[in-house]
């Protein structure tokens, strides 16, 4: 994958106040450019258990480069022991949103191939 390959990091917190913190922190630190927030209903099996819960899931755009950073400030500062961290690459971006998303990210002279 590309280097500079634009991202979608998809987290999900127990609620929304960690996963507020945990993005302005990713923000601050200039690892993504910004996150999308939505409350989701969970279903899945913790430790021989069958568990039903509400989280919130972030969406956050970043590109490639930051994702071993974002990965190791996620796991940091998520108060989950196995937190969900997923990234998928995007294909097609808006080139407007990508100039704007790499100011953002400190790389406004990088030039992407999507």
């Amino acid at each position: 994958m590309n280097t500079y390959q634009p991202i979608i990091v998809m987290v999900s917190f127990p609620n929304r106040e960690i996963a507020l913190e945990i993005a302005k922190e990713l923000i601050e630190k200039r690892l993504i450019a910004c996150a999308q927030f939505s409350v989701t209903e969970s279903l899945y099996r913790w430790q021989n258990e069958l568990e039903n819960s509400q989280e919130v899931m972030m969406h956050a755009k970043s590109i490639h480069t930051y994702w071993a950073a974002i990965q190791a400030c996620v796991k940091q500062l998520h108060p989950y022991e196995i937190p969900e961290i997923v990234v998928t690459p995007i294909l097609e971006i808006d080139t407007t949103y990508l100039h704007w998303m790499l100011e953002e990210l400190g790389q406004s002279g990088q030039q992407l191939y999507v």
